[in-house]
């Protein structure tokens, strides 16, 4: 009844369903039986688990999307937002002023950025922040005097961008792409590197990377003259935890300053220690002209993105030419004293070397499980960014058939393990994990227990 109001602390769980089912549009493309699930509807988080209103607790392997790297409610932050919140809660008191410790933040980000990076513009979510390096790019050359330079060029399968018309033009995932169409012109696709699948049928490095030669090939057929930036991430995390083959990022690097192109590395997932380096750029030893920022820009704490851009592409928006775009939310006072204590964090728990621990430990105990499995065809682990992919055929690399019912085993055998997986069957069958930094052996090994025996049941049923 509309005006009431419920005291929810005792409402039955059942209730509590049945009105998510009611009045809550489940996001990223489920239904309402989404809310008959475990783990659906969330009561708590402490450190690396996570608690559902029906009481189950797991240890959470995705982060929260990559999103809390630090685990749930780490009190430095806690206490950061705490104090922040209590001077002042929003963004600004008169047409969007920043609160200081939004300053602080872009200081730090321009120390731990590699090369020229240095400026950062502030927004919500890493959509927003893909958006504006997207709008950035188009302005910067007209600026320059060549306003023929509008196209974008992305990659698919896999690499996503976000959810606005732009960055779902920008992605390459069909199922979020077709239901939109038409989506915006200037939108120009190129192959993503998977040398578990590779498109070309090829072998690293006898294929002298033909992934990456493909961006030169579309950009001289497009004209050079027409294209103002490629958009890309590192490792493919939309396509199941893809690292590109080694000089991939050093070739594409060198392919667009030939053509004078910019290049926008999406690091809303990959950044922030995940790759064991502050941002996957610098351990390709590139420097990008613009980083898109989000997730753990934050560390979880809530919405805040940025876009973080080389100092001599932000000075030339000055005068008339200043940037006209900003977000009512964007740069969030009391987010960002979260992610400066976040970033403190892991400075001092030396939480870098931490995430190439990490990626030692899983990638060896999952090639242990693979050599052993029927089903286990690859183990991927950059750092804390971690896939095993199922197979129905390894000699083949043939899926299964039914890969919704594979994908509800494993999620399952990990929840009667103690463990929350996130199985994706939007290319395969692919167990991606990207594990708090804070968690403990122990904790790994219980995620370790969790994939032999989800592989070994999923072997069992369907081979």
């Amino acid at each position: 009844m509309k005006g009431s109001t419920v005291n929810r602390a005792q409402v039955g769980v059942d209730k509590l369903v049945a009105t998510a089912k009611e009045y809550l549009w489940p996001a990223f493309g489920r239904d309402s039986t989404f809310f008959d699930l475990p783990m659906s509807l969330i009561s708590a988080g402490e450190g690396n688990y996570v608690i559902d209103s029906y009481g189950n607790r797991l240890l959470e392997t995705n982060s929260c999307g990559a999103a809390a790297s630090l685990g749930f409610n780490p009190p430095a932050l806690m206490a950061a937002m705490k104090q922040q919140m209590e001077k002042i809660a929003i963004t600004t008191p008169n047409l969007f002023a920043p609160t200081e410790p939004v300053v602080w933040l872009s200081e730090k980000l321009a120390q731990i950025s590699p090369g020229s990076l240095k400026y950062t513009i502030y927004s919500s979510n890493g959509s927003d922040a893909n958006e504006t390096a997207l709008k950035i790019a188009r302005h910067y050359w007209k600026i320059k005097g060549q306003g023929t330079k509008y196209k974008v060029i992305h990659r698919y399968p896999g690499d996503y961008h976000g959810m606005g018309m732009s960055t779902s033009s920008a992605s390459g995932h069909i199922f979020r792409r077709v239901p939109f169409e038409p989506l915006m012109a200037g939108f120009v696709a190129i192959h993503a590197p998977n040398c578990y699948r590779c498109p070309y049928n090829l072998t690293y490095p006898e294929c002298d990377l033909l992934c990456a030669d493909e961006l030169r090939k579309v950009i001289e057929f497009e004209d050079p003259s027409t294209i103002a930036c490629f958009i890309t991430e590192s490792t493919n995390t939309g396509l199941g935890i893809i690292p590109p083959p080694p000089g991939y990022m050093k070739r594409v690097r060198e392919i667009c300053d030939r053509y004078e192109i910019l290049l926008i590395c999406d690091e809303v997932i990959t950044g922030f220690a995940r790759s064991g380096f502050w941002f996957e750029c610098e351990k390709h030893g590139i420097v990008p002209d613009m980083l898109a920022l989000g997730k753990n820009l934050s560390w979880g704490c809530g919405a805040l993105a940025g876009t973080h851009v080389k100092k001599e592409i932000a000075e030339t928006f000055t005068g008339k030419d200043t940037l006209q775009h900003g977000y009512t939310f964007g740069g969030t006072g009391y987010l960002a004293a979260a992610g400066l204590a976040g970033i403190e964090y892991v400075e001092e728990h030396n939480l870098l070397a931490r995430a190439k621990e990490i990626g030692d430990i899983m990638g060896r105990e999952l090639s242990a499980i693979k050599d052993k499995s029927a089903v286990v065809g690859d183990v991927r682990a950059n750092a804390g960014l971690i896939a095993v992919e199922l197979v129905k055929d390894k000699a083949t690399k043939g899926q299964f058939p039914d890969r919704a019912a594979v994908a509800g085993v494993v999620n399952k055998v990990g929840r009667e393990n103690g463990v929350l997986f996130a199985c994706s069957t939007w290319y395969g069958d692919i167990l991606w994990m990207m594990v708090s930094l804070t968690m403990t052996n122990d904790e790994l090994g219980m995620v370790v227990n969790a994939v032999d025996k989800a592989a070994a049941a999923v072997e069992e049923q369907f081979t």
